[in-house]
């Protein structure tokens, strides 16, 4: 009985001390970052994996655009019962009857077929699909510019819900202090029941508040999990010393210097491919059109026996060897008209490419004048934090000492709780102004080689 306690004993501090590493490795987990919540987010997330498939999908057709100019090559092995007519004059016995016996036969083999010439179809297909392959690489390094900002959304998301929660129970603690003041004043005799019960519904106003800041809070972090491919419910700490703003880009705002980046812009490009890429595929249907030439081959055993002649390669050895053409005379305006529907979507691709190529502009010039008000507002809401500070400092002090009024009180605790928010707010604005206006220039948010 003695041993079995003791074993016990042993199991359960194994266990314990195994529930106690898990908790070290837990807690030694380093804070996120915002710039390794973008790096993890361009690896993890669904959205990263879902641009990865859509390049290997088109790599794979790339790859199948070149199987025209390969040999096709297929083993054959076929078992069966039928008739076929002969005709002996064929081999010049004269006068003998046409015969059609029934018999068995069975065969086996390989057999090749070579296009030899097909007048450029191979080498255009292979073209369209590169094209192709190109424009959603464009189009995938925009997406990841715009992952990174959902990234940076993200991150300071959650910060500002944090941030916000501690805000509300600061002052939550100030507004406690501040009634617990005035009932035990109540109590001594001094002060009006009505100014206790006016501070008391202040402070249970602002409950629902934290509840609702807690769960925005909770919320934003299951968010965050997500987009970096963590545990949706896992723990997460946030590193936001190195979440400081990166510097504004030097922009050129001149005729050229605007051309300039709205070449160098990932998805104006990818347009361009997709848009060359469909005109491609237009042509390759008029390319049906012409004649191809190709070689076929075929080596194997025919034999009608189940015996020997299925192995007797000098009297039942079957081959074939000849060059074919193909040629496409007429069919009914079939591929034209598949020609033509393509060309229509590349034209269609052209205007809206204009209408990207205007937005793009525009876009960059918004995000201009976005980063100057941001720093503005920055500045202001910093102001007002400070000067919204300064007067709770003092109409607390004076209510303290007996000169102030408790409204005057509520109304500066109100002002100071917003400024506070309002500089989350505007500092959040001010970073992602910043890193809009990179997006806006086609320029990611993190370091190429980083990621």
């Amino acid at each position: 009985m003695l041993r079995r306690s003791s074993a016990r004993v042993k199991l359960r501090n194994l266990a314990f001390a195994a529930i106690a590493g898990m908790a070290v490795g837990v807690r030694a987990e380093a804070p996120l970052s915002l710039g390794e919540a973008m790096r993890t987010a361009l690896q993890r997330s669904e959205e990263a994996q879902l641009l990865k498939e859509k390049e290997s999908k088109l790599d794979a057709q790339k790859s199948g655009a070149l199987s025209g100019a390969l040999p096709f090559v297929q083993l054959y092995a076929n078992a069966g019962r039928g008739s076929s007519p002969f005709d002996p004059s064929a081999i010049g016995v004269k006068n003998a009857p046409v015969f059609n016996p029934v018999m068995n036969r069975y065969g086996y083999g390989v057999q090749v077929n070579q296009a030899i010439y097909s007048f450029g179809r191979v080498g255009q297909a292979y073209k369209v699909a590169d094209m192709a392959l190109h424009s959603q690489a464009e189009s995938n390094r925009r997406s990841r510019q715009q992952l990174e900002l959902q990234t940076l959304d993200a991150f300071y998301g959650a910060v500002n819900a944090r941030a916000r929660t501690e805000v509300i129970k600061a002052s939550l603690k100030r507004q406690g202090e501040t009634v617990a003041l005035m009932q035990s004043n109540f109590k001594m005799g001094a002060g009006q029941r009505s100014s206790v019960l006016l501070a008391t519904s202040a402070l249970k106003g602002l409950e629902p508040q934290r509840i609702r800041a807690e769960s925005d809070a909770d919320g934003a972090r299951m968010a965050l999990n997500r987009l970096v491919g963590r545990p949706v419910q896992g723990a997460l700490e946030l590193d936001t010393a190195s979440a400081a703003e990166s510097a504004l880009p030097a922009v050129d705002t001149s005729e050229s210097g605007i051309q300039k980046i709205l070449e160098s812009r990932p998805d104006l490009n990818g347009i361009q491919l997709q848009k060359e890429a469909l005109s491609g595929i237009a042509r390759e249907y008029r390319m049906l059109y012409l004649p191809s030439l190709g070689a076929q081959g075929k080596l194997g055993i025919l034999a009608y026996k189940l015996n020997n002649q299925l192995t007797d390669v000098d009297k039942n050895l079957d081959w074939q060897i000849g060059v074919g053409l193909q040629w496409n005379i007429f069919d009914g305006f079939g591929q034209s008209s598949k020609a033509r529907e393509y060309d229509s979507d590349a034209r269609t691709l052209d205007l809206a490419g204009r209408q990207a190529w205007s937005y793009a502009r525009i876009e960059i010039a918004s995000s201009l004048r976005e980063a100057d008000a941001a720093d503005t507002a920055y500045e202001a809401a910093r102001q007002a934090r400070d000067a919204a500070g300064d007067a709770l400092q003092m109409l607390t002090e004076d209510f303290r000492s007996g000169k102030g009024q408790i409204t005057d009180l509520l109304s500066a605790e109100e002002g100071m709780r917003n400024a506070e928010l309002g500089v989350l707010g505007a500092r959040y604005q001010k970073v992602r102004a910043k890193a809009a206006l990179r997006v806006a220039l086609g320029m990611e948010l993190i370091e190429e080689g980083s990621k």
